[in-house]
């Protein structure tokens, strides 16, 4: 595709700040992409449990109105395509700063940009908050996703275990310092 192809098709997406009233498309998109991304990873039962309890349509509201939380959805011609979600501040078991929640496209959407868009729009909400870094846990055996964050200035922190659905996994913790950090 020429540049001037792909910046035709870049204009056509936008990112805003998402609202509960996106809650069907977003539990839409997690489920895709959760389905394509874990894939021989996480069984597929253990992956409907997750996204029915995550991306439940009255858990995406209350999150929705919560004061911590950021969300952003991508459009394309209209049509939602991807989302981001993350909290601020930090709760007792997780690190100082901004936590990236979510960051999921739709996966034939993928490999456009568009999750670079999210991505910014994260990191400059998490940075107006004054959050000193902006966290994000992959699961550790998802290299692309692995080298996505790390090609985007994130840095590998350690390693940590957690549950998907009843099944325990593996995940590669990335922090990325903030530019508010050096302002405080």
């Amino acid at each position: 595709m020429s540049r001037a192809g792909q910046a035709a098709s870049f204009d056509l997406c936008t990112v805003a700040p998402s609202t509960a009233a996106d809650a069907e498309a977003i539990r839409a998109i997690a489920r895709a992409a959760w389905r394509a991304t874990y894939a021989g990873l996480i069984s597929p039962e253990a992956c409907d449990r997750y996204v029915e309890r995550a991306y439940g349509i009255p858990w995406l509201a209350e999150l929705h109105g919560r004061g911590d939380v950021r969300g952003f959805i991508a459009r394309e011609r209209g049509r939602a395509v991807g989302f981001a979600m993350l909290s601020l501040g930090s709760p007792a078991d997780d690190p100082p700063g901004a936590v990236l929640r979510s960051l999921y496209l739709d996966p034939a959407c993928q490999g456009r940009g568009l999750g670079a868009r999210l991505l910014e729009a994260v990191r400059q909400a998490a940075e107006a908050a004054g959050e000193p870094c902006l966290w994000v846990a992959v699961h550790e055996d998802l290299a692309a996703a692995r080298r996505w964050y790390e090609a985007h200035g994130f840095v590998y922190d350690g390693p940590a275990s957690s549950s998907i659905g009843g099944e325990k996994i593996q995940q590669a913790v990335y922090r990325l310092p903030l530019a508010s950090a050096a302002v405080r």
